[in-house]
């Protein structure tokens, strides 16, 4: 697997090399129900106006506007308005008629006095408007949301609840969406033993293909594991043979240049094309990225915090990409330091922090971290404060960027 480029490459080319790759799937067709979470493949317009006739906005009464400048004044009640009636005729001069929110305003009316601001009489004919109203107050105009053939949700939008709420609005009972890309992932090392098991000395527990295997997942993959495998080159390739079957196979492990790492090696056999070996990025500086006809290949570092931070930055790009998603990346926000920071690896550092917002500013807390396989301090970060390779150190209350990790929002 001999790799064009084999130095450290910067973050943002191979990124570029992998974005360049990833293809978009073709899409497929899916019930309402089920597009949740998926990103579209259509772009998706209003079938007729929002709303679709003028609307009450209020419960209360709907007058003319101009029998009620000199409230308060007394009006006689032609009757009522419910959500899912439409009036049949127009609303007289000088009456009134009562209304709910979300019903149609009759043709004469131009406004809704809500009804805190009327009495009724005890005999229910009439009503006395204690306020006057402008015209179109407390009314929903037809086509004041969106207009019929205007776009309402557009191609490459990931369709969360409130989407699936404007998609059924305008009776998309079926959408198209990115069809989810088919990932494997394989785990290689002789130190690692299942979740269930207690470790012998010397080894440890897989805790990397839990965690890919979820990124993946929350990524839009369809995914599946193929186990743990030891430094063994038959084993590695038995996986790789069987992970290649799809659109994306993911090693953890095997990736540097020990004497048993052998995933290049094992990859290369299967004419994967290598297309960087090495990104100048902390954690995770040997990182394979490559392609065998249609399949791409990701050959994570074996730490955990390099695994789960390179497949955020690289794998997750793809798999949205493939998918068709406009946006990839995680956001990124500018921060104000609680505490030092120091990067003395000559590569770009994502490093450990706790994101708040406080005073009108986001104020990150960096936090403790013994290296790159510090499981806890990585699960206690809600973002990576990023320092460029030439930022060796930055002091408290100093600005840097920071990228939101996907618990943001939860922690």
């Amino acid at each position: 697997m001999a790799a064009e480029q084999t130095a450290l490459i910067p973050v943002e080319e191979a990124l570029e090399i992998v974005l360049a790759h990833a293809k978009t799937l073709p899409y497929e067709e899916v019930p309402l129900e089920d597009a949740v979470g998926r990103v579209l493949g259509e772009d998706v317009a209003a079938d007729a106006d929002m709303p679709p006739f003028d609307r009450s906005a209020m419960d209360g009464y709907a007058v003319r506007a101009a029998d009620v400048a000199g409230a308060p004044v007394l009006l006689p009640v032609l009757g009522q308005i419910r959500a899912g009636q439409f009036p049949d005729e127009p609303l007289p001069a000088g009456t009134a008629v009562q209304i709910m929110t979300g019903a149609p305003v009759p043709a004469g009316a131009d406004a809704v006095q809500q009804v805190e601001k009327t009495r009724r009489s005890a005999n229910g004919r009439s009503v006395e408007v204690l306020e006057a109203v402008s015209a179109g107050q407390n009314v929903a105009r037809r086509g004041s949301e969106v207009r019929a053939g205007e776009s309402v949700i557009e191609a490459g939008e990931t369709v969360d609840p409130a989407a699936l709420a404007v998609l059924a609005a305008v009776g998309r009972a079926r959408v198209a969406v990115g069809r989810r890309p088919r990932l494997a992932v394989v785990v290689t090392g002789d130190e690692l033993v299942e979740v269930g098991e207690r470790p012998a000395a010397g080894r440890i527990r897989n805790s990397n293909g839990p965690a890919v295997l979820a990124q993946a997942r929350l990524a839009g993959a369809d995914v599946r594991s193929l186990g743990v495998v030891p430094d063994v080159e038959d084993r590695i390739a038995a996986a790789v043979a069987e992970g290649l079957k799809g659109d994306v196979l993911v090693l953890s492990g095997g990736v540097s240049e020990g004497v048993f790492d052998l995933v290049e090696g094992v990859l290369a056999g299967f004419g994967v094309e290598a297309l960087f070996t090495k990104v100048a990025i902390k954690p995770g500086a040997p990182l394979v990225f490559g392609r065998r006809g249609e399949t791409l290949v990701f050959g994570l570092p074996g730490n955990p915090v390099s695994a789960q931070v390179t497949f955020d930055l690289f794998v997750r790009a793809a798999l949205l990409r493939m998918q068709g998603a406009r946006t990839v990346s995680r956001p990124t926000v500018d921060v104000e330091l609680a505490g030092p920071l120091t990067n003395r690896s000559g590569r770009r550092a994502h490093l450990p922090a706790r994101l708040e917002f406080e005073s009108g500013r986001f104020l990150a807390r960096p936090l403790r971290s013994a290296g790159s396989a510090d499981l806890v301090a990585h699960a206690r970060a809600n973002a990576l404060v990023v320092l460029e390779a030439e930022r060796t150190a930055a002091a408290a209350g100093e600005r840097v960027p920071a990228l939101l990790l996907g618990n943001f929002l939860d922690r």
